[in-house]
C-alpha cells in the first residue's frame, strides 16, 4: 500500500444509547514486520496513531485531550486519558480484532468493554478503514 491513505473511523458507544463518533481523515501509512501504522493529524485534537497487529491494537492521541489506549486480546489493559483537568484512568476488555487486508485496504473492526475502578462504563465497537490514495 502506498503511504498516503484515507482514514475513516467510526466509534460505536452503547452505554444504554447508542452513540456514534465519525472520524474522517487523510494520514500516512507505513508497515513495520507485521503492525499496520497510521498518522494523521485532526485539527480539535492534534496528532493520532493508530498501531494494528493481530492480537493488539494500539491507539495514540497527543494533544489537549492526550490518551494512550491499548486494545490487547490476550489481557484487560489500563489507559489514562489526559485532559486539561486532571487524569482519568480507566480498565480495557477487549473481546474482538478483525483485520482485512486486501490490496490497497485495510478493514477493522474492534469490540471492547471500557470500566473504571471496576464499574462498567460502555461497550463499545471501533470500525476503521484505510484506503490506498491513487494519485
Amino acid at each position: 500500500m502506498k503511504e498516503e491513505v484515507s482514514i475513516f473511523i467510526e466509534g460505536i458507544v452503547q452505554d444504554g444509547d447508542e452513540d456514534r463518533i465519525i472520524t474522517n481523515a487523510t494520514g500516512r501509512y507505513r508497515r513495520y514486520d507485521k503492525t499496520h501504522i497510521l498518522k494523521y493529524e485532526d485539527p480539535d485534537n492534534g496528532l493520532n496513531i493508530i498501531k494494528i497487529s493481530p492480537l493488539m491494537v494500539e491507539i495514540i492521541k497527543i494533544g489537549d485531550n492526550s490518551t494512550h489506549m491499548v486494545f490487547d486480546l490476550n489481557e484487560s489493559t489500563q489507559s489514562e486519558y489526559e485532559t486539561q483537568y486532571g487524569s482519568l484512568f480507566f480498565q480495557i476488555k477487549t473481546t474482538a480484532i478483525n483485520i482485512v487486508e486486501k490490496h490497497n485496504e485495510i478493514i477493522l473492526n474492534m469490540e471492547y468493554s471500557l470500566s473504571h475502578s471496576d464499574s462498567h462504563i460502555s461497550d463499545n465497537r471501533i470500525h476503521i478503514e484505510i484506503k490506498e490514495i491513487n494519485n
